[in-house]
């Protein structure tokens, strides 16, 4: 053995077999980490056994382990205790039943962090002074870093094997779970087929979720646990951001926690929306979104610093800067009415729109009542999404106005010229005739809209093109010239001019 490798043992030995602080256990893994890293070459040699993985990469599994004894005299409820710990259960912690029928919880994780937050839970929810981790050390041998990795093994005592045993799912458990009347038809058949498929990972982790949510073991307290290991935070920075959770799980199991999730947050459609990096990170969609951070919040503030992972750090600094859902310019949600509608930037670039997508066809039917009965204009289809509630960009501006937020969206409220300003400047040009042109339009994407414009027409392409060159010089939109005929479609700017031509009295559109 070389002296580097020496040097570890001596360094493993002072602690081994000790009981240890939670704070002080995340110390120390993170010593041994940074010990290893820095002295690879030289402790390459206690590797036991070498493995490469699916990606290529060389595991040396190093014949080196530690015994510790965890305590923390950190208060935290049982009941919170025990929906964290599902969340840990779905994300990245394995129970398990062993051979001779004990229980056993492993963790293979290179964050310390995750490790302490299991720790405090287990204790809390176990209602134990101490836990006794043995700690297990490989190492991802790649190009450009290597990657230390701790398999924690946590073996449950006798006593308390009926504490634990809610969350420990055998076959028999599963046989149980498909003979129930709280899953649907389409989960059982998945179930079923999972009965021969019971040692693919992925498999069990979504008949965890599954059982976990039948059994009233998720719970709101869930998602912190489960962000803790699962967690995504994406678009800080842009005004606001996104939280999801990475995973990989099967159709069936994706419609079914989609479901149940918005039960359990009070959704009106989904509760997972877009989705990234080949589909395993899915992200919660607005209004539950900011829901969904409040409680991850809630627990955060009060969990102890050397448990706090990464993601959640990140996530506690950025409700400082950012706002989630209200905050993000391309997604705002608008309280219209007690109805959460999502503000939307028109594909042509012109203005914002507000809409509502859900698979709930008498909610969407419900929002276009209430907005109908005060006077808006809406419409409603059905779409490959569910059904969706369209208000357009007028209603929208009266919408945005009557809630304060117009200048929010559009910037400082621009100064229109008066109805003698605008008179004044067409009745010194020869006006053949207007009109007001509804007509159908189609986007690049294939989205079909109206468009309602106002058709000024003089007979003359120089007139015309010098209407326009005044018009704008006032503060009015001209869209274009074309053929003699001056096109204005901005609401606010077409219905100024309509009123100034109106009361030229002359020249009125055809009935």
């Amino acid at each position: 053995m070389n002296n580097t490798a020496r040097d570890l043992r001596v360094f493993a030995e002072e602690f081994d077999d000790k009981i240890v602080s939670t704070k002080d256990f995340v110390d120390i893994l993170f010593k041994i980490r940074s010990f290893i890293a820095d002295n690879w070459d030289g402790i390459k040699s206690m590797a036991r056994n070498t493995k490469l993985s699916a990606l290529g990469v060389k595991i040396h599994y190093l014949n080196f382990s530690l015994k510790l004894f965890i305590n923390d005299d950190r208060d935290l409820n049982r009941d919170v205790a025990k929906q964290i710990l599902a969340g840990l259960f779905i994300s990245d912690v394995t129970p398990v039943v062993k051979k001779d029928g004990s229980y056993m919880i492993s963790l293979n994780s290179p964050d310390p962090k995750l490790a302490a937050s299991l720790l405090f839970s287990l204790i809390n929810y176990l209602n134990v002074e101490s836990v006794k981790d043995y700690v297990y050390v490989s190492i991802s041998e790649g190009k450009r870093k290597n990657s230390v990795s701790f398999k924690h093994i946590l073996n449950i005592r006798n006593n308390l094997k009926e504490k634990i045993k809610p969350f420990i799912i055998t076959k028999d458990d599963l046989s149980t779970l498909i003979r129930s009347h709280d899953i649907p038809d389409y989960l059982r058949s998945w179930l079923i087929s999972a009965m021969s498929d019971w040692d693919n990972a992925k498999v069990r982790k979504g008949v965890r979720f599954v059982w976990y949510a039948v059994n009233g073991l998720f719970g709101r307290g869930s998602v912190f646990g489960w962000f803790v290991g699962d967690g995504v935070l994406g678009h800080v920075g842009r005004g606001s951001f996104d939280v999801g959770f990475s995973f990989v799980a099967d159709d069936a199991v994706k419609v079914f926690m989609n479901d149940f999730l918005c039960r359990l947050y009070g959704c009106g459609g989904r509760f997972f929306g877009g989705s990234g990096a080949r589909g395993s990170e899915h992200y919660v969609v607005c209004p539950v979104k900011a829901v969904v951070i409040s409680d991850i919040i809630s627990i955060a503030k009060s969990w102890p610093g050397y448990a706090l992972v990464d993601r959640v750090r990140e996530l506690l600094d950025a409700v400082n800067y950012s706002t989630p859902c209200l905050g993000y310019r391309r997604h705002p949600v608008i309280n219209v009415f007690g109805h959460e509608l999502i503000l939307r930037k028109h594909n042509m670039g012109r203005g914002w729109y507000l809409t509502k997508v859900s698979s709930d066809k008498e909610l969407i039917g419900n929002i276009a009542n209430d907005l109908r009965v005060a006077g808006f204009n809406v419409s409603v289809r059905e779409g490959r999404h569910g059904f969706e509630l369209y208000v357009p960009i007028e209603g929208t501006k009266r919408i945005l106005r009557m809630l304060g937020l117009y200048e929010k969206f559009y910037g400082e409220p621009r100064r229109l010229p008066s109805i003698d300003e605008v008179t004044k400047v067409l009745s010194s040009f020869p006006i053949k005739r207007w009109h007001v042109h509804v007509g159908k339009e189609r986007n690049s994407r294939g989205y079909e809209y109206e468009e309602t414009c106002l058709l000024i027409s003089l007979g003359n392409s120089e007139a015309a093109a010098k209407l326009r060159e005044v018009l704008v010089s006032v503060g009015i939109r001209v869209r274009k010239v074309v053929w003699g005929t001056v096109i204005i479609c901005n609401p606010e700017d077409r219905e100024l001019v309509m009123k100034a031509l109106q009361s030229l009295g002359s020249n009125d559109p055809p009935k």
